[in-house]
């Protein structure tokens, strides 16, 4: 078993994480960067190039591995210009010289000038790049890859994921706590917007409210049984996965407070939670956040900076309870089911076990702060 934790910025994690043999990979990047990666700027702590240089060096101190995240989706084809070429390549040349072990990656194109000039720096393939078949896994693995973090879409599709790494040659890690809606339809939108808004050219892109998260929260909970839908993995059923062949599991988020991964990753690392699910799961960004949007200068307030403390005041009042409890059992259902190719209406396993595990306390407040994010929404489409 083994684990890749999200590096939030400080130091003190790394040192912390040194108690835990598991963990064999951190992964992170500076707060903006030439090619973007999966999170937006705003949503991330402050991190520079000099402290991603004390992050490696602290990191290889705990004997821990660096991966580095260039994952974005989409740089507007300005990666074909020789100007953005060069950038790329002295990223990568800067990667190796400060002991970088790995770089995660979502494009093709990236993928080979990495391999080509750099191939010492294994590469971590990206979930933004959507690997959900044998036949997409087997082509990144034949570009060289060294492992594939697969979409979560297919997290509980075992006999997929099965097929999938005995098809492979490289390694096929699992997003464990992350909790996007099943199948979302805002994932190959939303995954270009957060890469623009943390490339560092696009400045004019780094405050903006988030459409997609917006009409995420307010999907799940109106309609609660979204959050046993998505694809998270209890820490009592990673044992399911290993049995598959599969043993490397990746935790997020980057935005969140040390006291709050470390909780994740002793969860994770011992196989039990007891108590609320919902506390080690990613499920309300805003919560357990090192910081709420701390780079943005408030003398400068204008009304979309307005609209995002709005928002992140509203999300921090919508909580959710899972009984981890009365969820014993529930991986079994998956070892025979097909949620590609079943409506969750006439299948309904979820809402039988949503309606059994899962309660919202204090409704009203949750209710009053749903209404305001779906008023930031709206406003948004009718400006």
């Amino acid at each position: 078993m083994k684990f890749s934790i999200s590096y939030n910025g400080d130091l003190g994690l790394l040192d912390e994480l040194k108690d835990y043999s598991a963990v064999t990979h951190v992964f992170g990047s500076q707060s903006s960067e030439v090619t973007g990666s999966g999170r937006s700027t705003f949503g991330m702590p402050p991190i520079t190039k000099a402290d991603i240089e004390k992050a490696v060096s602290k990191a290889y101190e705990n004997k821990i591995k660096f991966n580095y995240l260039l994952n974005s989706s989409c740089m507007g084809n300005k990666e074909f210009t020789n100007s953005r070429y060069k950038e790329i390549v002295d990223c990568f040349a800067w990667l190796e010289s400060i002991g970088v072990d790995m770089v995660t990656i979502a494009n093709p194109y990236m993928i080979d000038i990495c391999k080509s000039k750099y191939p010492n720096l294994k590469i971590s393939l990206s979930s933004f790049s959507m690997v959900e078949s044998v036949e997409r896994a087997k082509m990144y693995d034949d570009l060289g890859v060294d492992e594939i973090t697969v979409r979560e879409n297919i997290n509980r599709d075992l006999k997929l994921l099965e097929n999938i790494q005995k098809n492979v040659k490289c390694d096929i890690q699992v997003l464990a706590n992350q909790t996007c809606l099943h199948f979302c339809p805002y994932q190959f939108y939303h995954d270009n917007v957060m890469s623009h808004g943390s490339q560092s050219d696009e400045q004019s892109n780094k405050v903006f409210s988030d459409y997609c998260i917006l009409k995420c929260v307010s999907k799940k909970f109106r309609e609660p049984v979204e959050i046993i839908k998505s694809g998270w993995i209890r820490p009592e059923d990673l044992s399911v996965y290993e049995a598959i062949g599969i043993d490397k599991f990746k935790l997020t988020d980057r935005g969140k407070s040390t006291k709050w991964l470390l909780k994740v990753i002793k969860s994770y690392c011992e196989r039990k939670y007891e108590g609320n699910l919902a506390d080690i799961l990613n499920i309300v960004q805003t919560h357990n956040k090192i910081h709420n949007g701390s780079i943005v200068d408030s003398s400068k307030l204008n009304e979309e900076i307005k609209n995002m403390r709005k928002m992140v005041k509203a999300f921090l009042h919508l909580n959710v309870s899972i009984d981890n409890s009365k969820l014993s059992g529930f991986i079994e259902h998956f070892k025979g089911a097909n949620c590609r190719d079943t409506s969750c209406t006439l299948c309904g396993y979820c809402k039988r076990i949503a309606d059994k595990v899962l309660s919202i306390p204090n409704e009203d407040m949750v209710f009053k702060a749903l209404l305001q994010v779906e008023e930031i929404s709206s406003n948004l489409v009718n400006k």
